[in-house]
This record gives C-alpha cells, structure tokens and sequence, in this order.
C-alpha cells in the first residue's frame, strides 16, 4: 500500500507539472502588458510580420483607388507603407498598437468593461490606424486630384480574437492568475512526498525525474499542435500564417524555455539517482561474506 501511494503521488505531481507552468507563465508574461509588448516589440523587424502590416495598410488604402482604376498607384502606395513600416517610428506605433490591443484583450479576460478601442464588432483587433496615418498624407499628395479629394478615414487592422472566444476562456484565466503559486508548489510538495514515501527512493525519484521529463513534452507537443493545426485555421483570412506562428512563437518564448529547462532538469534528476542507484547495488554486491566460524561438535 505504501508504494501505491507513492507512484500516485508522484503521478499527481507530474501531471499538475504542465498546468502550473502554464498558469505561471499566463501570470507573469501574458497577464502584464508591459511584459506582452516586450515579448512583441522585436516583430517590428520580423519581415513576415512587416510584409502583413504592408499589405494589410496597402490593401485598405487600395480599395478607393481600385474604384477610380488606379491601378498604376497602388504599386506607389505600397512602396510608401513598405517605406513606413521599415522606418525608424514603426518600432514605436508597433509598441502603441499591441498596447492598446493587450489592455483590452486583459479587459475582457478580467471581466472588465471592454468596450474601448480598438474593439469593434465584438472583435478584439490590432488596430494599424497609426501607420495609415503616418502614409496617408504622402498618398494624398499624390491621388488627391485623381481621386477628386483626400482620402477617407480608414481603419485597417489585424483581427486577433473574438469577444466570445475570450469570454469562455474567461474562468481557466481567472483560476489560472489565482493557482499561479499554488500549483508549482503544489507540484513539488506531491513529487516531495511521493518520492519520501516510496520504500526504494532511489527508484521513486528516477521515476519522477522521467515523470516530470515527459509532462514536459507532451506540453511541447501540444504547443506544437496547436502552433502548427489550430492557429493556421483559427486566424483564416485574419492574419497571414506566417505572421500569426511568428506572433506565437514570441508570445510563448519563455513558455519554451520554462520547459526546455524543467525537461532538462527532470533528465538529470533521474539520470543521477539511476547511476547513484546502480553503484550501491554494485558495492553491496561486492561487499566480501561475513566469515563462517565452524562450530565443533561435542
């Protein structure tokens, strides 16, 4: 009974491995917004994620002059906002609008008012408002007369997620915030008291070493599910899939790294106490036999 026990303890503290990751990096990373642009500031020079700004920005800016068979310009409008995005005051509207797309993608998770920009349509979308108006008055300059006056207010933009998607993951969010320390702690208390309980320790505590090895990756194997089969069709027309897996990839870096460094360390730990459990068995083995003294008959 006392091993069964063990293996049941050590069972629950590996499987609770994965969430307690996952919650800590939801609270520390994904939660904060200063965390969350820090993640996505580099993508402002992630050329995939430039050539979808460009085409998105190009392509709202296009849809007027299509309509007056401009066609010619279009081709000049794009080379204006491909100029813009890789200029240097990109990095800065790139900070600004993920900002503002975080604080109200936090707003609905916390069950806060979310209804401020740039929510519209009960979707939840980076607005690109900024770098249109940072090209818009080069274009007017240059179509004002074909067009027969400036150009109108447009609004392009990237959407992320819809209201209601973000509503249902409202609850795993909250209870996620709330165990972020109670589950790592929790983890390690069962792996703790399973390993302490189990009569051959050693044993136990390889088992919990490949235990917590292999929660690891199938943790990384689901990243790798939903990075490779659920995003592609979730974003759709949205956001090219380039630039949607090169978002993803930035927003879960320290989830990969927070498990690249506990598979490592569940490796070590059960590497190590095999070896320590083959080398006493190897010394008791060769342990010399207590002498037999014999006993004289009477």
């Amino acid at each position: 009974m006392r091993a069964v026990f063990s293996v049941i303890l050590i069972v629950l503290g590996c499987v609770l491995a994965p969430p307690a990751l996952v919650g800590f990096w939801v609270a520390a990373d994904l939660a904060d917004t200063d965390s969350y642009v820090k993640d996505v500031a580099p993508l402002a020079d992630h050329p995939d994620v430039q050539d979808a700004v460009v085409d998105r920005v190009t392509g709202a800016i296009a849809r007027p002059l299509r309509k007056r068979t401009l066609s010619p310009a279009e081709d000049l409008v794009h080379t204006l906002v491909q100029a813009v995005v890789s200029g240097k005051d990109f990095p800065v509207v790139w900070e600004d609008v993920n900002r503002m797309a975080h604080r109200q993608l936090i707003a609905i998770l916390s069950g806060g008012d979310g209804r401020v920009p740039p929510v519209r349509d009960d979707t939840v979308s980076l607005d690109l408002t900024p770098v249109y108006n940072l090209v818009k008055d080069q274009v007017n300059s240059l179509v004002q007369e074909e067009l027969g006056g400036p150009l109108p207010d447009l609004h392009p933009m990237f959407e992320l997620f819809s209201s209601a998607d973000l509503a249902r993951a409202r609850t795993a969010y909250t209870w996620l915030i709330r165990l972020k320390w109670v589950l790592p702690f929790l983890s390690l208390a069962l792996l703790a008291a399973g390993v302490l309980l189990a009569r051959d320790r050693g044993r136990a505590l390889t088992g919990a070493g490949l235990g917590l090895a292999a929660s690891m990756f199938l943790l990384a194997a689901a990243l790798a599910v939903i990075r490779d089969v659920y995003l592609p069709d979730y974003v759709g027309p949205a956001m090219p899939e380039a630039a949607a897996t090169a978002v993803f990839d930035a927003l879960t870096g320290f989830l990969r790294a927070g498990l690249r460094v506990i598979f490592a360390v569940g490796l070590v730990v059960a590497g190590v106490a095999f070896f320590a459990c083959c080398r006493k068995r190897a010394s008791r083995d060769h342990q010399p036999a207590a002498p037999v003294n014999d006993v004289a008959a009477g």
